[in-house]
């Protein structure tokens, strides 16, 4: 009786031992079977999406689509401009000043600039800005409908009073690029993603 116990308890660990064997044999061909990831997979985890060339953003009674981009790192994201053609006259730009696109402003051309050195403090439109931020940076663009650009600029951003800002964007080689914005909210947007 005991050796007839032992036997069949035996027998039940073997078969434990079997089907666990089984298992894990068929999760492995299963995670096979699935292939590796796909680049969607790929982009999706690499970060933030922000906006993208093709997006259209919908703004009060304005669509802004995204024709072009030209973006600016300096060992790490600075900020990105979208060029938005037929923005009826409310922005011909789009700065994205945040990785995830909740911090935007729409830009205008502006010649309350004068030539030289930015200053710390200068009034744009009316208003008194102050220096946020001054550096140099890489310069990648995408699209098409661009001024012509150099790799490498001076970049200073102003800011003030009721989310007034200025952009200026000294390219090597002297070009310049001065936009006056007027930053607002994200929740303020509707974004229609074409650029996926």
């Amino acid at each position: 009786m005991i050796i007839e116990l032992g036997i069949g308890l035996g027998a039940v660990a073997l078969a434990g031992v079997a089907l666990r064997r089984i298992r894990a044999r068929m999760e492995a061909d299963a995670r096979a079977a699935e292939g590796p990831p796909t680049e969607t997979k790929k982009a999706e985890s690499k970060g933030p999406r922000g906006l993208r060339i093709g997006d259209v953003l919908l703004y009060a009674d304005t669509e802004l689509w995204l024709a072009a981009k030209v973006e600016l790192d300096e060992e790490g994201f600075v900020l990105r401009l979208f060029h938005t053609p037929g923005g009826g006259g409310r922005a011909e730009w789009v700065v994205q000043l945040d990785e995830q696109a909740k911090d935007l402003a729409l830009a205008k051309h502006t010649d309350d600039v004068p030539s030289g050195r930015v200053p710390a403090e200068l009034p744009v439109e009316g208003f008194r800005l102050s220096l946020r931020r001054r550096g140099h940076a890489k310069v990648t663009t995408e699209g098409e409908g661009l001024p012509p650009l150099t790799e490498k600029c001076e970049y200073v951003e102003l800011g003030g009073p009721g989310g007034r800002g200025l952009l200026v964007l000294d390219f090597e080689g002297g070009d310049r690029l001065t936009l006056a914005m007027e930053r607002l909210g994200r929740e303020l947007f509707d974004l229609l993603p074409g650029g996926d």
